[in-house]
């Protein structure tokens, strides 16, 4: 099955996979992100809702992948199309393939057309984590970017060994 997984971090993202989730009306979309109104733009495309799954409980975008791989893997995907920022592309990348090892196909769809260098900066951090979670269970986060946006999280052990930093 063909997913659509929409990271986080910028509600105007819902135009560019309402527009893919339109051109492949197969496809499931996932939402994965804890902030937002998403909804409006997929409704204004004339999504049906029906097709559209929000899972709130990530909140970096090593969590957009970890958090979401067990759904996925249930939806049987086989192609993942990733929509995001245009100057995420690169590091979302290196995060889906860690944590997806082959067992998709994975295809980036960008948003918009900025770009801003210092996102590569956390690529190396975030693959380290994204491997050690494929690898090893394990889920490393730093405390303060989780509680500042997951006020009130508690902590899960269904996607992994969860270790704060």
């Amino acid at each position: 099955m063909k997913v659509i997984l929409q990271l986080g971090g910028n509600v105007k993202r819902s135009i560019t996979a309402a527009q893919l989730a339109t051109a492949m009306p197969d496809a499931k979309i996932v939402v994965s992100t804890e902030l937002g109104d998403y909804r409006s733009y997929y409704e204004a495309a004339g999504i049906d809702q029906s097709r559209i799954i929000y899972d709130g409980a990530a909140w970096d975008t090593v969590t957009n992948f970890t958090h979401t791989y067990k759904l996925l893997k249930h939806l049987r995907c086989s192609h993942l199309y990733v929509v995001t920022d245009h100057f995420h592309i690169y590091r979302s990348r290196l995060i889906a393939t860690a944590c997806w090892l082959g067992r998709a196909k994975i295809t980036m769809v960008k948003h918009g057309s900025t770009e801003r260098p210092s996102d590569r900066d956390y690529a190396p951090f975030d693959l380290v984590r994204a491997l050690l979670w494929r690898l090893l269970g394990i889920v490393l986060f730093d405390k303060e970017v989780r509680q500042r946006r997951v006020p009130g999280y508690q902590r899960s052990n269904e996607h992994g060994i969860e270790i704060g930093l």
